[in-house]
């Protein structure tokens, strides 16, 4: 397992997939800011036709809401998706998940050591844009913002997305696992990204209309992202989130692991 986990550690320093999904990420990041600035101040010392000043003023922005913008709205995500996606199926197109087999490994550590250092590449995803909004803020923003009720919410926030993330990523690893396939991981992956939420959202309708309270969607590891406050978390959300986390993570993980070591290797 060892020496798994050093193959697989090794192969994601070297991965193309980490290195160019972590400078998009940073990338965006930072035309976030420039972007807030352009317009800012286009629209305060913009000029109209007849040569009048243009009053008005964007709302003032924050670390914390480039941050939320970042993760909330699925940016990051899109480009750690993009990673696990090439990660993982690299392995099926180029043998190597058969070449270790033939060595005799065990399957379920040929898994496990692929996940955990999927995972790991993911989590320095987040890491890597977490850094950029914060060094991008006090380029553009100044020092103001940095104080110690700063540092807690963005602290707070940033451990919660990585929690959903890991969550997240198990998914798309259980997803890879069984399609092996580009075209099928495509199809799944937007499915996931675009339309998850709002279907787990129209169950949530038909249950109310028969009288059921439950809300399926409010227990979905991306809808869990959407809602997660940048500041005044709660302890109850913190506990609530930990457990849908978890939840999709062992899930995944499980039928994954399971399908790995049932499913012939071409």
């Amino acid at each position: 397992m060892i020496n798994l986990l050093k193959a697989e550690l090794y192969k994601l320093q070297k991965s193309r997939s980490f290195w160019v999904s972590g400078g998009l990420i940073v990338l965006f990041a930072v035309s976030i800011y420039l972007f807030y600035v352009l317009l800012r101040d286009g629209m305060i010392n913009g000029m109209d036709q007849e040569g009048a000043v243009i009053q008005g003023e964007l709302p003032a922005l924050g670390i914390l809401d480039i941050l939320r913008q970042i993760f909330a709205n699925r940016n990051a995500v899109i480009f750690a998706t993009i990673f696990v996606s090439l990660f993982v199926l690299g392995d099926y197109r180029s043998g190597a998940v058969k070449n270790f087999e033939g060595k005799g490994l065990r399957r379920e550590e040929i898994y496990l050591a692929k996940f955990l250092v999927t995972e790991l590449g993911a989590v320095l995803l987040y890491l890597m844009a977490a850094l950029a909004v914060f060094l991008g803020g006090i380029v553009f923003f100044g020092t103001e913002q940095i104080n110690g009720g700063f540092f807690r919410s963005f602290l707070s926030y940033l451990s919660l997305q990585l929690l959903y993330l890991t969550g997240y990523t198990a998914v798309i690893v259980l997803i890879c696992e069984m399609t092996r396939n580009t075209a099928g991981l495509l199809i799944s992956v937007l499915g996931i990204l675009m339309f998850s939420s709002v279907l787990l959202q129209g169950v949530d309708l038909i249950l109310d209309t028969l009288g059921v309270s439950f809300s399926i969607s409010r227990y979905w590891v991306m809808t869990a992202m959407d809602r997660c406050p940048v500041t005044d978390i709660s302890r109850q959300f913190i506990m609530e989130s930990g457990l849908v986390a978890a939840g999709w993570l062992v899930v995944s993980l499980g039928a994954g692991m399971v399908y790995h070591m049932r499913k012939d290797i071409v």
